[in-house]
């Protein structure tokens, strides 16, 4: 009996390592209706569930918290991502590993929030292995040699700290998978999955804390750690949260906020003199709340003046005063929409993404420009609003538009990179009077960087656009539209910005005009030089992953060298791309707000749990039909841009866009559930989608060299070798009734 037991384990480790069902192998309870009615299997199911949604929940818990206390991670929010991916692939990996990782959750977990709570006290705040004027990181960043290595390290040992919690998680996920067949399992995950999405979007909306944020996670997560040792680290990791909360602080769904009130010195006989409150985001200052009352201003002394912020005033000093409609993007804390009232403004349309600050200029300016009856408020990216605008304008500031962070953790775009392409300011120009005027006010840390806004704008006119340096040049403004030639600029006191003199005059770091490249909405990286990723930008990247990939193969076995986990390898390499470029591509054409994104990721999970449901009722699909269906679907994304939509009503444009981007995903979803169906070991598949995803995540940065658009043929190649290796694995048992 002893011999028979250990030939059919033999058999069954056997197909574990190819990934196949075997009829030995095959499990009970095929029928989810038969699984739902089964009440021994009823708290498995409800654990399993459980377990999905903290991982989801902690995943985005650790990625928003992580990249407003260590500044670099804001803007390196996809190495979080692939941290957690990496551990909970690992953790299945080791399902039916002897030792038991699943019990490390409460001090890995502890552990991470320390180094977040105390990461100023830890000097981490600031640490960067990048150039951070050279890629428009703003703040205290030291640029020196030593400083980057140590960034590196950081980097590095954050990676692998979040690792920990997840590879706990992902084993006990890997045991509780095991219970049921693979893809009623995987279904439960993605259910769970969709929950804790919900969740943690919840506690965004409502603006919570992360102490409030931990308690939430950690209450339920007492369910699966109940050692007394376990119950006191959880205990601890939130009394660590609870003692290092700054009351003063808020949190929006962007950012760490705190609130610094600005004095100006005495200069004389000139008193000291409060300009206002600086509005700090995520440890760095971003704007005001400032008093640029010209009759407040008038009493201070020149010195004093000069370290108010100028631009403000200098728009209406060179296009003058007279009634207009006025659009302003990134309205913030309402300082450019009180300059417009005060220089008599009919109207004021305000835009501005965070709800948080809108309230904070509400609160804050002196003036109560949003209290106005001639000002409209609109919460929303701006971009997004350009292209859903019906109205036209006499002037639209492009204000300063300084964004923080990166839109997602699924996307290196940052927040703001839209709003300067060619295309959208091709799209502000539409909305001009016939006498109107678009006013760009951009600060640059590099000259390129001012190049790069000048040229776009020059491209989207058609002509050169006019251009002044503010005093101490401490900014740049340009202008184009039908109303420039009326603009007063002899006599106004403002250098001209001339684009050959700039260009001359800053050689070394712009070798020709020529040579400054333009973002677009295919390659909208505004603060990349050129079409590349540099050494340093990547180095980050390649050794963490370098060290992770090492242990894949002692990990995962002969499962990661055979057709079955090469092909859940580059599907998930494959979907993690696809997945990407939606999340991108849907921020240009819904906006990149925290809604777009919670709901795109939310709306490709779904999807996942409808094909799941359909293959589990239905006989097995045709796998080429579908990877014909995801080639051809990838090649019509590839050759439709999503400018082709522009012109559509926003209900049809926002339908077809969407149509278009996420139609790979409906034939790649079947794939992956009709090859987890045939898995005898579901837990080391998914294990080796996991890590696919991660490989899908990195490849993202290849967007950076050849645009968005060219991710469908990477995600072509990828799922071409994963329909490769399909045909190559062996022939399938009959999947059990």
């Amino acid at each position: 009996m002893n011999t028979e037991k250990a030939t059919n384990d033999a058999e069954r480790s056997a197909a574990a390592e190819e990934g196949t069902t075997t009829g030995a192998a095959a499990q009970p309870h095929s029928s989810w209706l038969a699984r739902a009615l089964n009440k021994p299997l009823a708290q498995p199911a409800l654990e399993l569930f459980l377990i999905s949604l903290l991982a989801l929940y902690f995943e985005l818990l650790i990625i928003r918290w992580l990249s407003s206390e260590v500044r670099i991670f804001a803007y390196f929010k996809n190495m979080p991502l692939i941290a957690s991916l990496f551990g909970l692939g690992t953790g299945l990996a080791l399902t039916g590993s002897k030792r038991d990782f699943s019990k490390w959750f409460p001090p890995g977990l502890l552990l991470i929030t320390v180094i977040i709570s105390y990461a100023q006290l830890l000097n981490l705040v600031h640490v960067t292995f990048i150039d951070p004027r050279e890629h428009y990181l703003l703040g205290w960043f030291n640029e020196s040699a030593g400083k980057f290595l140590w960034g590196l390290a950081v980097l590095v040992g954050v990676f692998y700290l979040i690792v920990l919690p997840f590879l706990s998680l992902g084993q006990r996920l890997g045991r509780l998978l095991d219970q049921f067949e693979p893809l009623v399992a995987y279904s439960i995950n993605v259910a769970g999955s969709l929950a804790g999405i919900a969740l943690f979007s919840l506690v965004g909306y409502l603006s919570w804390k992360p102490h409030q944020w931990l308690i939430l996670g950690v209450i339920p997560a007492v369910w699966f750690f109940r050692k007394s040792w376990q119950i006191v680290l959880l205990a601890l990791t939130v009394v660590v949260a609870c003692v290092t909360v700054q009351p003063q602080v808020l949190w929006s769904p962007y950012y760490r906020i705190h609130l610094e009130d600005w004095w100006i010195g005495a200069d004389g006989k000139y008193p000291e003199f409060k300009y206002g409150t600086n509005i700090n985001v995520n440890h760095d200052f971003l704007e005001g709340a400032w008093d640029n009352r010209e009759e407040v201003l008038a009493k201070l002394s020149t010195a004093q003046r000069q370290q108010t912020y100028e631009h403000y005033t200098a728009l209406y000093k060179l296009i003058g005063d007279k009634p207009r409609d006025i659009l302003v993007l990134a309205a913030g804390a309402g300082n450019d929409v009180a300059m417009a009232l005060r220089h008599g403004a009919r109207s004021v349309d305000a835009v501005e993404i965070d709800p948080v600050i809108m309230n904070l200029g509400k609160q804050l300016n002196i003036e109560r420009p949003y209290s106005d009856p001639r000002v409209g408020l609109i919460v929303d990216d701006g971009r997004a609003y350009l292209r859903r605008a019906e109205r036209k304008y006499d002037l639209i500031e492009f204000a300063a538009l300084d964004s923080h962070s990166a839109f997602s953790s699924m996307s290196s775009i940052r927040l703001d990179n839209y709003v300067y392409t060619v295309e959208s300011f091709k799209d502000a120009i539409k909305l001009l009077k016939p006498d109107g005027i678009v006013s760009v006010v951009f600060c640059a840390l590099r000259p390129w960087q001012a190049a790069r806004v000048y040229k776009n704008l020059e491209i989207a006119a058609g002509y050169t656009p006019a251009g002044v340096w503010t005093r101490n040049f401490q900014s740049a403004i340009f202008f184009v539209g039908p109303g420039v030639n009326t603009i007063k600029f002899a006599g106004s006191g403002y250098v001209p910005f001339e684009k050959y003199t700039f260009q001359w005059y800053n050689s070394r770091d712009i070798p020709s005009w020529q040579s400054i490249t333009p973002s677009t909405d295919d390659w909208p990286y505004l603060f990349l030089r050129k079409r590349e990723v540099t050494l340093t930008y990547a180095s980050g990247l390649l050794i963490t992953l370098l060290i992770g990939f090492a242990l894949i193969g002692k990990i995962f076995g002969r499962l990661a060298a055979q057709p079955t986990g090469l092909t859940m390898l580059f599907l998930g390499a494959g979907f993690m791309l696809v997945e990407v470029k939606c999340v991108s591509q849907m921020g240009l054409l819904l906006g990149t707000t925290w809604l777009v994104n919670s709901v795109t990721i939310a709306a490709v999970l779904l999807m996942i749990l409808v094909a799941n449901l359909i293959v589990m009722r239905t006989k097995e699909p045709n796998l080429h039909v579908c990877y014909v269906g995801v080639i051809i679907s990838l090649l019509v994304g590839y050759f439709t841009p999503l400018s082709v939509f522009q012109s559509w009503p926003l209900i049809e444009r926002s339908a077809a866009g969407s149509l278009v981007l996420s139609l790979p995903i409906m034939f790649a979803a079947p794939i992956f559930a009709a090859t987890l169906r045939k898995a005898n070991s579901p837990h080391a598949a998914l294990g080796m989608n996991l890590l696919g995803s991660l490989i899908g995540g990195l490849l993202e940065y290849a967007s950076m060299v050849v645009g968005l658009s060219a991710l469908s043929l990477v995600a072509i190649a990828l799922y071409g070798l994963a329909w490769l290796f399909t045909c190559t694995m062996p022939a399938q048992a009959k999947r059990p009734a």
